[in-house]
C-alpha cells in the first residue's frame, strides 16, 4: 500500500485551472521533489495536500484512509511555506521548538534540526534580527524538529546563497533519512532537485509531464518541455530525409545535416535536442559526422565548468566544458564542434509544445 496517495485532483481558482487530474503516489521515507516554472502548480498542490486548500475534484489517502476533508491539524502533515511564517514575538529556539512546546514534548528534535542547518549559535535570537536566508532555514528547522512525518517544502533552500544552499540539501535528505520521514520537497532548480530526490515529478501547467528517478528522467525525458527544463539544450527543427535500420539523417535548416543514432521516427518532420555537455569542441578536426563550424561569441568561466556560445549558421549554440582546463580560446575565433549521434534527443514535431518551451525560457 501506498503510504500517500494524490487521486485526479483538480483545482481551480475561477477560470484559472492550477491544477488538471494530478494522481501520483508517495511511498513511506520517499523523497520526492516536485519541479516546475512558477505557476506550474506546486505550492497549490503543496496546499491541497496539507488541507489549506480544498479540491475541486479527485481524492486525498495517508495509509489508505481518506484525508480529503480532514482539517489540517489533523492530518499529521507538516507545511513549510515560502514566506517562512516565524513567531516575531518568539525567539529562534521558541520558533522551532514551538510544536514540542505546546505539547509537552522533550525538545531534542528542536535542538538537532537548528544544528542541522547551522544555527543553534542564533538560538537566543529574534526573527527581525537575522538575514532572509536565516529566516528561511529557522524556517525549515521548524518543520524538521515539528515531528510530523510527511514535510511539505515549499522552495526551503531558494534564500540561500550557492555554497549554503548546496550544503543544506545534502544535510536536510541525510536528516529526512535518519529520521524516516516522507519529504516532499517543491523547486524551480533542476539542478538542486535532481540532486537529493528519490523520484521527481515533472509539473507544467498544473498537469505531471513526467515521474520518475532523476536519472531516467534526465536520460530519457518524455516531451521537449522536460528536457529543456533540466538542461540548456539547443532546439533543431528538421526533416528526415533518408532512413536505415539503427540511424537516420536529418537536414536542418542554416545548420545542415544531422546524422542521428536511434529508431527512425516515424513523422518526417521532428525536432532535435542537444545538451551543451554532450557537444564537444573538434579542434583537431578528427571527426567526419555532424562538425559544424561557428563563431565563438561569448566565453563564461563557471568553476567546473566553461560555457562557451557559438553562432553556427542561423542558430545559437552552449558548448559545456566539464572538468577541464579550457583550450586557449578567443571572441571571435572560428571554433569546429562535434555533435554526437548518439547523444541527440528526438521527438516528433509540435510547435505548440516548442512555443511552451521558448515562453518559460
Amino acid at each position: 500500500m501506498n503510504y500517500l496517495e494524490i487521486r485526479n485532483i483538480t483545482k481551480c481558482y475561477g477560470t484559472i485551472v492550477a491544477l488538471r487530474n494530478v494522481s501520483f503516489s508517495v511511498k513511506r521515507g520517499e523523497y520526492l521533489c516536485i519541479l516546475g516554472p512558477t505557476g506550474a502548480g506546486k505550492t497549490t498542490l503543496l496546499k491541497v495536500i496539507a488541507g489549506l486548500l480544498k479540491p475541486d475534484e479527485g481524492r486525498i489517502y495517508l495509509e489508505g484512509n481518506d484525508i480529503t476533508d480532514m482539517p489540517p491539524e489533523e492530518r499529521g502533515i507538516v507545511y513549510m511555506p515560502q514566506g517562512y511564517a516565524l513567531f516575531p514575538h518568539l525567539t529562534v529556539w521558541e520558533n522551532v521548538a514551538y510544536s514540542a512546546l505546546t505539547r509537552g514534548l522533550p525538545t531534542k528534535r528542536a535542538e538537532e534540526a537548528l544544528k542541522a542547518v547551522g544555527l543553534y549559535h542564533r538560538k537566543d535570537s529574534y526573527p527581525h534580527e537575522l538575514s532572509g536566508g536565516q529566516q528561511q532555514r529557522v524556517a525549515l528547522a521548524r518543520a524538521l524538529a515539528s515531528g510530523s512525518r510527511i514535510l511539505l517544502l515549499d522552495e526551503p533552500l531558494s534564500a540561500l546563497d550557492l555554497l549554503l544552499n548546496i550544503q543544506l540539501r545534502y544535510e536536510l535528505r541525510r536528516y529526512a533519512k535518519r529520521l524516516g520521514l516522507t519529504v516532499i520537497h517543491v523547486t524551480h532548480n533542476a539542478e538542486e532537485a535532481m540532486s537529493i530526490a528519490d523520484r521527481l515529478l515533472i509539473l507544467n501547467k498544473g498537469k505531471i509531464e513526467q515521474i520518475g528517478r532523476p536519472e531516467e528522467i534526465y536520460l530519457n525525458p518524455r516531451n521537449i518541455f522536460v528536457a529543456s527544463f533540466l538542461s540548456d539544450v539547443a532546439i533543431f527543427k528538421g526533416i528526415v530525409v533518408s532512413r536505415n535500420a539503427n540511424h537516420f539523417s536529418v537536414k536542418v535548416k542554416g545548420l545542415g545535416y544531422l546524422l542521428v543514432r536511434g529508431n527512425p521516427p516515424s513523422s518526417k518532420k521532428v525536432s532535435l535536442l542537444i545538451r551543451p555537455e554532450d557537444i564537444k569542441l573538434d579542434l583537431k578536426r578528427q571527426y567526419r559526422i555532424n562538425t559544424f563550424r561557428g563563431v565563438l561569441s561569448d566565453i563564461e568561466f563557471e568553476g567546473i565548468k566553461t560555457r562557451l556560445t557559438l553562432n553556427i549558421g542561423t542558430h545559437v549554440i552552449f558548448v559545456d566544458l566539464i572538468f577541464c582546463e579550457p583550450p586557449p580560446l578567443k571572441l571571435g575565433m572560428q571554433v569546429n564542434v562535434y555533435i554526437p549521434p548518439d547523444k541527440i534527443l528526438v521527438y516528433e514535431e509540435s510547435e505548440k509544445s516548442i512555443l511552451e518551451v521558448l515562453a518559460v525560457r
